[in-house]
């Protein structure tokens, strides 16, 4: 468990190095790599977070997702039972920030059940080539991931790639990593 708070404290530190005009070309890059993907064409409904620094940007795929009619399907988190839930979010849907500057959907907002969403966007700050991640260190996602059934794709810059870490028995991994074509 160790070897993993470290990799996500030195990976974070990193990538908080960037600055906003290099985030933001090379979170574009993979989002341009995302709209190539069958699953992306294929999909009616999308699950994303909308992301916060230096996680990859995720403004940008949920317009265009809107864009090409696909809904747009946001985490509730419940803190105190670690899980998640999606609800459907529209543009100028009202949000609520909550921990950790992490921005969601109100109650208002219809849930949309796992089953129904075709794609999930997976974030995460560490990940093998192999689809093992080590994500902010909630197990959100490796408690939602366990019931879910569609299409799992997470986006990573190079510099989050790594083997330095074994996955753990409740470690699901993303069944595709669109990893940054060019370095920095």
């Amino acid at each position: 468990m160790e070897e993993k708070a470290i990799l996500r404290h030195e990976t974070l530190a990193s990538l908080n190095e960037m600055d906003e005009t290099t985030y933001e070309n090379r979170s574009a890059s993979l989002a341009k790599q995302l709209y190539n993907e069958e699953a992306w064409h294929q999909a009616t409904i999308i699950g994303i977070t909308i992301a916060r620094f230096p996680e990859v940007a995720t403004k940008e795929i949920i317009r265009r997702a809107w864009l090409e009619g696909k809904k747009v399907a946001i985490p509730e988190t419940n803190n105190k039972t670690k899980t998640m839930q999606f609800r459907h979010y529209e543009a100028n849907d009202p949000l609520m920030q909550k921990a950790l500057g992490l921005y969601e959907p109100t109650k208002d907002a219809p849930i949309i059940s796992e089953e129904k969403i075709d794609l999930l966007i997976v974030p995460g700050v560490v990940f093998r080539p192999d689809g093992y991640r080590i994500g902010f260190g909630g197990g959100f996602y490796d408690r939602y991931l366990a019931g879910y059934e569609g299409n799992t794709i997470s986006l990573c810059y190079t510099d989050q790639i790594s083997t330095n870490f074994t996955p753990e028995n409740h470690d699901l991994p993303v069944q595709k990593l669109i990893i940054e074509a060019n370095q920095k």
